[in-house]
């Protein structure tokens, strides 16, 4: 006969998908919001025709890139936390 305890999930797995999964997401509207708003900027700094067009796109870099690449580090951050199991449990005879 099969144990149904043995198959089920462990509550601190599911812990960490559900942490990883809000952190995804955070992720992903930083990422997004920040990305298209830095890359308005350098786009709107490349057509540009005035002395300031290099001042537009390194604006739009630093206003939107550093942002963008902390959502990146995010997501990715969350792929490997949501991959975390929990620990095994601990084998009383290793140190008899």
């Amino acid at each position: 006969m099969v144990d149904p305890k043995s198959h089920t999930a462990s509550p601190t797995g599911s812990k960490y998908a559900v942490w990883a999964i809000l952190l995804m997401v955070f992720g992903w509207l930083l990422a997004i919001t920040t990305g298209l708003c830095g890359g308005t900027f350098v786009i709107s700094g490349l057509t540009d025709h005035s002395g300031y067009g290099e001042a537009v796109v390194m604006a739009g870099l630093i206003m939107g890139g550093i942002p963008c690449l902390v959502g990146v580090g995010l997501i990715l951050a969350a792929r490997k936390w949501g991959r975390r199991r929990a620990p095994s449990p601990t084998n009383p005879d290793v140190f008899a």
